[in-house]
């Protein structure tokens, strides 16, 4: 196996996901093209479309379900995405590391500062 497959290429430069090859398609191809790229979309699977040679927008398949199908898997992704972050941050910060005993304290005094800015605008009124 040569090492451009391992590293998910094919031979023809193309990104594999396993089990489709991925393909790279311009803006301007897009705007000029855009039959043809939904074309590919329907026959070749997922389409990354490039800006200036940088990834901006990935074009999927409809999967035959429904948009309600589409769009809710969409949004499981994006919350996954949301999710990895906030776990990532949560490491960076050592909060990962926390005990039930430490978060439990932290929530009370987060509340405790609330509620001290609570009675400090209702003093002023």
């Amino acid at each position: 196996m040569d090492s451009d497959a391992i590293r998910g290429f094919d031979t023809d430069g193309q990104l594999s996901d396993g089990v489709r090859m991925v393909s790279f398609i311009s803006m301007r191809e897009l705007s000029k093209q855009p039959g043809q790229v939904l074309k590919q979309v329907r026959t070749k699977g997922p389409q990354v479309i490039t800006q200036n040679g940088t990834p901006a927008a990935y074009l999927i398949p409809a999967s035959g379900q429904g948009i309600e199908a589409d769009l809710d898997a969409v949004r499981r992704l994006l919350l996954g995405r949301a999710l990895d972050a906030a776990q990532a941050e949560a490491a960076r910060s050592g909060a990962s590391e926390l005990t039930e005993v430490e978060i439990a304290a932290e929530i009370a005094a987060a509340r405790g500062d609330r509620r001290k800015r609570k009675s400090t605008k209702t003093a002023r009124k």
